[in-house]
């Protein structure tokens, strides 16, 4: 009868396992997006702004998950170690853009990623 206990906690264990690596990697970063000025002039700053919004992480061509940005173009996201490729989500106008990027995630780590993408504006 003792048994019984042990194996209903193993089992209750065993499924809040999760899958091996999703809590302790994947990536972590900021989306910026530019050029925020429709001329840039010598002596007159026209920095990237945050990106809000979404963009597209896929592995071996097949997404995995979109991700959405805060205010500020940050983002995490928890993924098992591999190859990703980070790219835009369509829209109705292309824009903004953000050509593909390729990042590793390790194991047990976040690989940091600073993404561009382009506004369109010329």
């Amino acid at each position: 009868m003792k048994v019984i206990p042990f194996l209903v906690i193993a089992a209750l264990l065993a499924g809040c396992g999760g899958s091996p690596g999703a809590s302790d990697s994947g990536i972590r970063g900021r989306a910026v997006v530019g050029p925020t000025c429709p001329v840039e002039q010598v002596g007159v700053p026209c920095p990237p702004e945050p990106f809000q919004g979404t963009f597209n992480v896929n592995q071996n061509g097949s997404l995995v998950q979109t991700v959405t940005t805060d205010a500020d173009g940050r983002f995490s996201v928890s993924l098992e170690p591999g190859d990703y490729t980070l790219d835009s989500v369509q829209s109705d106008s292309g824009l903004p853009l953000l050509a593909p990027v390729e990042v590793t995630v390790r194991p047990h780590a976040f690989t940091r990623v600073t993404l561009s993408f382009d506004s369109g504006i010329r």
